[in-house]
């Protein structure tokens, strides 16, 4: 459950430096295709706001996509937990901080999902989360702006993700899209660390739905 419309909005936001996950070894001969899985949004701490949400699991998720020897593959998180405080009329007062366990991903093959928590890539066993924070959200129009900094295997890289957030009677719908390189974090060790194999840029798609508790 999400206890403020925001909380869903901002959670997305957080996996936003974590869509370049999903690479592996340059031999996978397996399956690139997205897995259908529904995402698992962990319960985060109460909101006493008057505003609060249920996500809509089945119609939301948080996925990535890149390219391993020129052939698309994408992935998802489906796990993540979150504190917000964000409202939509003054996003500037507004702050986040979401943490994603690692360990969550799926990045479409069993190969690539055996191979992204050693060291060349998320090092799990040294650093099991990534931890996105902000307290600089504004509007850009019709649209939010989110800026704040991502920390994954030990550093901290400045992160920005542009969103879109529509509601219709009681339920809001939250839509953002990104390009980010993997290589800003360390994630993928030489020779892993070029484009010759496994893509540096990674997209991220996020949608979230949220109906309000009545």
């Amino acid at each position: 459950m999400i206890h403020n419309y925001t909380r869903f909005v901002a959670s997305s936001i957080a996996v936003l430096g974590l869509a370049f996950g999903g690479c592996s070894n340059a031999n996978s001969s397996e399956n690139q295709t997205s897995s259908a899985e529904k995402i698992t949004q962990l319960a985060a701490p109460a909101n006493t706001g008057d505003n609060q949400w249920d996500v809509v699991a089945d119609t939301s998720y948080i996925r990535f996509s890149a390219e391993q020897e020129g052939v698309a593959f994408s992935g998802e998180f489906k796990e993540f937990s979150s504190t917000i405080d964000f409202d939509p009329v003054s996003p500037e007062t507004g702050s986040v901080e979401i943490t994603i366990p690692l360990s969550s991903v799926d990045a479409g093959s069993k190969d690539r999902n055996s191979t992204l928590p050693g060291k060349v890539w998320f090092s799990t066993k040294s650093f099991p989360t990534a931890v996105f924070t902000s307290d600089n959200i504004t509007r850009e129009g019709e649209d939010y702006l989110a800026k704040g900094t991502l920390t994954l295997k030990g550093a901290a890289v400045p992160v920005a993700l542009s969103f879109t957030l529509k509601i219709d009677g009681n339920q809001a719908v939250m839509i953002g899209k990104s390009d980010i390189d993997r290589t800003d974090w360390g994630v993928g060790a030489a020779p892993w660390d070029t484009d010759e194999w496994v893509s540096k840029s990674v997209t991220l798609d996020v949608k979230v739905t949220a109906n309000r508790v009545l």
